[in-house]
């Protein structure tokens, strides 16, 4: 049984993934973990970018901490180069701030599924698809790529639920025309898109029901919904810049060894799509430990892995 997966939905929804590969590689590993009898209580988690939903996994825990599977896109990979994708962030400037150099994730420093990782106490990061080694089965793996969407050429629509998923928080969309390739998009003179807001908070009311749903219709998991929109809005009075810190080219992501900003740690986008890592620190914690009722519902991510 699958212990730990964690999947991502896009925005961008442009990777050249079928969905039927990454639905093999997680049978694979189930088999895997079943054949070393891993039986102990599952927990699992979901969480998403600003632009899609992503669900994280958390299972049985191996001397104490949970097996972590990541499959999903952008905000949560940690090597963007062995799969077949457009999105790749395998250049500079992505990785300028994180601790081992250039790995193809989509930020400056630490991804939410870096963040969620160290919250849940594990001391490493999870490794990716392509540097794993049997090994590795026994802490988790991270099969994460770039754009990965919902559409089958794009999918991480997989059927969790057979894997061993048990314990599943979902998480909204963000505020996705605030995004600056959007802004620019649609030459809006750096305000949000409000009709692309309009059609996110549109999903978003009708997301939180289906969630109530599936707890209502599968009595042996649980799940909850992240909502992100209500995590990620500024609060009254902080006005938040909307400008990417790297110049971006045609497609939302950093020019090639571009020259970023100097001041990251106050910045909220790192190119037109994907957040610094101050914001997924900010976004990470949130959802780990809600502050507001708005946050998660009926829980968030530290309770849900508690129950």
């Amino acid at each position: 049984m699958i212990q730990v997966a964690l999947v991502s939905i896009d925005y961008q929804d442009k990777a050249l993934v079928r969905s039927t590969e990454v639905i093999k590689m997680l049978e694979n590993e189930a088999e895997s973990l079943f054949k070393n009898k891993c039986e102990s209580k599952n927990f699992n988690v979901i969480h998403s970018e600003p632009f899609g939903v992503h669900v994280e996994l958390l299972g049985p825990p191996m001397e104490g901490k949970p097996q972590v599977t990541v499959v999903g896109s952008a905000l949560l990979l940690s090597d963007g180069g062995y799969l077949s994708t457009a999105a790749k962030a395998n250049y500079h400037p992505y990785g300028i701030d994180f601790p081992q150099g250039l790995t193809g994730r989509f930020t400056n420093g630490l991804t939410v599924a870096d963040i969620i990782g160290q919250l849940l106490g594990f001391s490493d990061f999870i490794p990716p698809y392509a540097n794993t080694t049997n090994q590795d089965i026994t802490r988790g793996v991270n099969y994460g790529s770039g754009a990965a969407g919902i559409r089958d050429e794009t999918g991480s629509n997989l059927t969790l639920y057979r894997l061993g998923a048990r314990k599943i928080a979902v998480f909204g969309l963000g505020f996705i025309g605030c995004a600056p390739a959007e802004i620019a998009m649609f030459g809006t003179n750096g305000d949000c898109v409000e009709s692309i807001n309009s059609a996110t908070q549109l999903f978003n009311d009708r997301l939180k029901p289906l969630i109530d749903d599936l707890n209502n219709a599968f009595s042996d998991a649980r799940f909850t919904f992240i909502n992100i929109s209500s995590i990620s809005a500024p609060q009254e009075g902080v006005v938040l810049s909307n400008v990417p810190c790297c110049p971006i080219r045609s497609d939302g992501q950093c020019i090639p060894n571009s020259i970023p900003c100097p001041d990251r740690n106050l910045r909220v986008w790192y190119d037109g799509f994907h957040p610094t890592e101050v914001a997924n620190r900010a976004l990470a914690s949130r959802s780990y430990i809600a502050l507001s009722p708005m946050d998660a519902s009926p829980y968030d991510i530290s309770r849900l892995a508690q129950l």
